[in-house]
């Protein structure tokens, strides 16, 4: 049963991935939360450039997975993951409410091991984290900004591959315990993702959703499974505050994990994910494909519910993987900027080797093409993860950028980088589209 169980589900997955249907643009949009723009004008993200750079979190060579957040009131919230020891360590949280200039003491919150995710409600203004890797789905809840946090459970609800999985026998969802390598049981989480968002367009406005991980349980590191362990990239999202949570249709390519969404002014709903096509196992080395140090990109318009229109991105790079292409967490966040879709990405640029030279691309079409980039970071580094100012508080403007990396080690430290559109703009020009009129003509009239 097991050799064809892979087939069965890709199978299964091409029928359940149809069906999307428009959205509708919208004009007015205003933060429930707190009656502010949600989105301002192209001006506060160009005018002098600026950069600067923060050491936030050190101690060892293993300070790893940032986390980054912008709360509906402006505070940046910072998250490091603490290693497992062999329980699980409380993570180390800082906030900033002064856009970046300066950063709280460090305090320990009960998530920051494997599964760990912000998503900033606009609803209420809370702050939302899911753990999806026990037998009890539960999330952590601030209603001041990140400064304290409460547990709830949930009921979350599986996609149709789970639901088949389970109906014909194969596979039931199973938990986390560190080791084992059961074909029977299959995992979901959303360990390594980027912050989730509240929707703001169409019929899912106010939809909460995340990226996440539907991961067959099985040993071997993602980039070395048989097709039929492949993990996939998901998502999953909540229409009720987070006391229920849908899983999405799967990504519609396998080795896929670690991901990002950002919401287009359209409606449309653009996914970014990492991909572990390549291999982990020395003793598997083999020459690399091109596509197996790139990222791949899918595309939804029906609210996040099925993910279409599959592309590996020629531009942008899958960060390093050792020369073993599989692959990094990266950042992405679209910039609140009214009726555009200026999206911003982080990884490393080293084209599948070592994992050094945190760069930064931006996309003027809601990623259709990356026309400019420029380094952040040239020592060693690793994960990264974004966030953008809100309209009329203290981070209007800048881009955030959490991301390990110190002098000495990639995992050794993680430091925050604060900067402008117009510091982005001075940098590299790729030959993947050109940057826009309206930015230029913009700059020169200001």
């Amino acid at each position: 049963m097991k050799k064809y169980s892979g087939v069965l589900i890709i199978v299964f997955f091409a029928v359940f991935t149809t069906g999307c249907k428009t959205t509708v643009k919208e004009k007015a949009l205003i933060i429930p939360a707190t009656g502010k723009p949600a989105e301002g004008n192209l001006a506060s993200f160009i005018g002098q450039p600026f950069f600067y750079q923060d050491l936030v979190f050190s101690d060892s060579i293993n300070v790893r997975e940032p986390y980054l957040a912008v709360a509906t009131d402006g505070t940046v919230l910072i998250l490091r993951n603490r290693p497992y020891h062999p329980e699980p360590n409380p993570g180390h949280l800082r906030r900033s409410e002064d856009g970046g200039k300066s950063w709280s003491e460090i305090i320990e919150v009960p998530f920051g091991f494997l599964d760990s995710n912000f998503i900033p409600d606009e609803n209420t203004g809370d702050i939302l984290v899911l753990r999806l890797w026990d037998s009890v789905d539960k999330l952590w809840r601030s209603s001041d900004h990140g400064k304290t946090w409460k547990e709830e459970s949930f009921n979350l609800k599986p996609n149709e591959v789970m639901k088949w999985l389970e109906k014909a026998g194969l596979k039931s969802r199973g938990t986390w315990t560190g080791e084992g390598t059961e074909t029977n049981t299959y995992f979901l989480h959303n360990n390594a993702s980027e912050s989730g968002i509240t929707l703001r367009h169409g019929d899912h406005k106010g939809r909460l959703i995340v990226t996440g991980t539907f991961r067959p349980h099985a040993r071997e590191h993602p980039s070395d499974r048989k097709p039929e362990d492949y993990i996939y990239s998901c998502a999953v999202y909540s229409d009720d505050g987070g006391a229920t949570w849908q899983v999405s249709g799967l990504f519609p390519e396998g080795t896929t994990e670690e991901a990002a969404l950002a919401e287009l002014h359209d409606g449309r709903i653009y996914y970014n994910s990492r991909c572990c096509d390549g291999y982990y196992d020395k003793s598997l080395a083999r020459e690399l494909r091109p596509e197996e140090s790139l990222r791949r990109e899918a595309w939804s318009s029906d609210g996040g519910q099925t993910w279409e229109n599959l592309r590996i991105n020629e531009i942008l790079p899958d960060g390093g993987g050792y020369h073993r292409g599989y692959g990094l967490k990266g950042g992405l966040v679209r910039l609140p900027v009214r009726d555009r879709d200026i999206l911003i990405y982080s990884n490393t640029d080293t084209d599948g080797g070592d994992r050094k030279k945190i760069t930064v691309w931006a996309s003027f079409d809601g990623g259709e093409t990356w026309p400019v980039k420029r380094l952040v970071y040239g020592g060693p580094a690793a994960y990264s993860s974004l966030g953008a100012g809100r309209p009329g508080t203290a981070g209007d403007g800048t881009i955030f950028l959490l991301f390990e990396g110190s002098p000495d080690h990639h995992y050794g430290a993680m430091q925050v980088a604060r900067f402008n559109l117009s510091w982005i703009l001075e940098g590299e020009l790729t030959g993947n589209g050109v940057i826009p009129e309206w930015i230029t003509e913009f700059k020169t009239d200001n």
